[in-house]
């Protein structure tokens, strides 16, 4: 007997297509949702702060929405964030975060000259949120090289993470047909032996907080993990 075929519900789009619909297309009438202030963003502020940083900065930041729940848990952290989207920078200076964190448009892939553009040499956390998943490999290499200059104690990921081979092989393959708009990858792995690396944290999300969607007959979770990256002393 044939196994039914999975079903291709789209054509995949390639990552130049994705980078432009970020950057140019995604509609304004989103934004209202992503500044929404959920259970799963407030537990992700949490596991920041708990990490003691008086600076952080986020790569695809979006609206700013994780940055203000950071400032109503730390308001003396210095906040920054990355994000494509011009206009979404306006609406999160506009109606998100106002004076307590710094959006400054650009590709994450460039974080450490656009950061060192504005005196920022360091800061304590780098972090993304469903936000690396929507990058290609090439991006995602430069954007973590950029986290491992810029990053004093962790660099965090909340993401669409492989927590096993078959979770790698099967969603990288799916990306040909209905789910070109995400890599998946194993975020441990991507820091694993790194020699500014310490050890190594994940994290499963608390399913009552977490959400999913759907793509056709498919339901998807965007962030599937947490993985914290804590790094060594830079004096060590």
């Amino acid at each position: 007997m044939r196994a039914t075929p999975f079903p291709i519900f789209a054509k995949a789009r390639d990552s130049d297509y994705w980078q432009k619909h970020w950057k140019e297309k995604q509609h304004t009438n989103e934004f209202g949702g992503y500044a929404a202030s959920t259970p799963l963003k407030k537990w992700f502020a949490r596991q920041v702060v708990d990490l003691r940083p008086k600076s952080v900065l986020e790569l695809g930041c979006n609206v700013g929405a994780n940055l203000r729940e950071i400032n109503a848990l730390d308001a003396s952290a210095n906040l920054y964030g990355i994000e494509l989207n011009d206009r979404a920078i306006q609406h999160g200076i506009e109606n998100v975060v106002g004076k307590n964190a710094q959006l400054i448009q650009g590709s994450m892939a460039d974080a450490k000259s656009l950061m060192q553009r504005r005196n920022v040499p360091e800061v304590d956390v780098v972090f993304s949120s469903a936000a690396a998943m929507h990058c290609d490999d090439n991006i995602f290499a430069a954007a973590k090289d950029a986290a491992l200059s810029l990053a004093t104690k962790a660099i965090v990921h909340l993401e669409f993470n492989a927590w096993s081979p078959a979770d790698l092989h099967n969603w990288r393959g799916w990306r040909n047909s209905f789910v070109s708009d995400r890599w998946i990858r194993d975020y441990a792995g991507e820091y694993r032996g790194h020699p500014r690396v310490e050890r190594i944290e994940t994290v499963g999300i608390p399913l009552d907080i977490n959400f999913m969607d759907n793509i056709g007959r498919v339901m998807v979770s965007d962030v599937t993990g947490l993985v914290i990256v804590h790094l060594k002393d830079a004096a060590s």
